[in-house]
């Protein structure tokens, strides 16, 4: 698929991360890709855009109630790790392993620590961070019952830091829920477009004039959705 999108648009590069859905074992088949100059791998690398912008990855979420545990961490690195309603398991190779979730969340850095440990950026003013959880409390982590479940780490990254753009996805449901797929933490601008029915939910803009060019492609542009400042 990627290789028949770059033949009709040969100048577009592609990025690629894994979410808490993926084994992370499946990253070796990813890496071949990159081999092959087909895509580029996003989780804690940095990539230059031009103009003097930055992309940096992060994949991991908080612990969910499902088995697969490769993309989760503790948020903070005081955080107790609640029930699972499921086994947890991890990859291994080519294996997939159970493990006690308390003792491998233990074992793992929390995503407070592992943000610090990103590639350092020349302009956060100019840095756009792609992070598969959403911030907390914001109108990118509504569950479908109300529930704010996004990161409290990453919404003290973005206060902290003022990324110029970070871009969000985890919530399916949350652009529905909360009635619109971006907001504002301070001066940072936040999109998670969504995915809850078999229509595409993504968002196209301009770099340099998101504001003005945004669309989702679904709920339209983003000056006709409401938003909350957060």
């Amino acid at each position: 698929m990627a290789r028949g999108f770059l033949t009709r648009a040969p100048q577009t590069t592609i990025y690629a991360m894994l979410g808490n859905d993926d084994w992370q074992a499946g990253n070796v088949h990813l890496e071949t890709l990159v081999a092959k100059g087909t895509l580029r791998l996003l989780h804690s690398e940095k990539h230059e855009l031009g103009s003097g912008y930055e992309l940096v990855g992060y994949a991991h979420v908080p612990p969910t109630p499902f088995t697969i545990k490769d993309g989760e961490r503790r948020d903070l690195l005081d955080d107790a790790v609640g029930g699972q309603r499921c086994t947890a398991c991890v990859s291994q190779g080519a294996k997939i392993i159970v493990v006690d979730p308390c003792r491998y969340f233990a074992s793992m850095g929390s995503i407070e620590e592992e943000l610090e440990q990103l590639p350092m950026v020349q302009d956060y003013g100019k840095t756009v961070y792609v992070m598969h959880s959403p911030p907390f409390h914001t109108n990118l982590d509504r569950l479908f019952d109300g529930r704010w479940i996004g990161s409290r780490a990453i919404r003290t990254f973005v206060e902290k830091y003022q990324p110029y753009l970070t871009l969000h996805g985890h919530i399916h449901e949350s652009s529905e829920i909360s009635g619109t797929y971006w907001d504002r933490i301070g001066q940072t601008l936040c999109i998670n477009p969504g995915q809850s029915t078999e229509e595409l939910y993504a968002v196209v803009f301009e770099l340099e004039d998101i504001a003005a060019t945004m669309e989702h492609t679904v709920f339209g542009p983003m000056a006709q959705m409401q938003n909350v400042h957060c």
